[in-house]
């Protein structure tokens, strides 16, 4: 019975290793990168509207670092705080999930989302989310470009 459980613990860490090994890091300068994030939301109370921007492009900073290259690289700086999970990826392409994503004032959503680099200094992303504030539901896509800035960051960023 030990050995049986011995060699089930040896095969579960090993298909874990194995799972976390396939994240492949993006082909991604890291530093400054300059992103613009386009988010069109559907079923915005009036409320909402006016101050979720819907249709509008913002501009942000992201700061990228060596890690972020295996995760979502540009969600620093954007203000969503989500604990990101990496569903597939390869040097140019990753598809990614966030979950009880903090949306500032907003409430939560959930986010699902994928990025591709056509190169080293440039890149796309497209996301859906569903976020569920004050017992309402409501749909957004997002749209990203970014463009890599330098391959240093200002020291607000680090």
């Amino acid at each position: 019975m030990r050995k049986a459980i011995a060699v089930a613990v040896v095969c579960l860490a090993a298909s874990l290793a194995t799972a976390a090994g396939d994240v492949q890091p993006l082909n991604a300068k890291t530093g400054l990168w300059q992103m613009t994030q386009v988010v069109t939301w559907t079923g915005l109370p009036p409320q909402y509207a006016a101050a979720m921007r819907s249709g509008q492009a913002i501009k942000y900073k992201s700061c990228v670092k060596e890690k972020d290259l295996r995760s979502n690289p540009w969600a620093p700086g954007s203000g969503e705080k989500c604990n990101w999970t990496v569903l597939k990826s390869s040097s140019s392409d990753m598809e990614v999930e966030g979950k009880s994503c903090q949306m500032g004032e907003f409430g939560t959503a959930d986010v699902h989302g994928t990025i591709h680099v056509s190169d080293s200094e440039n890149g796309t992303g497209a996301f859906t989310m569903v976020l569920t504030a004050q017992g309402q539901t409501m749909h957004g896509h997002a749209a990203y470009t970014g463009k890599w800035m330098s391959a240093s960051c200002p020291s607000s960023m680090n």
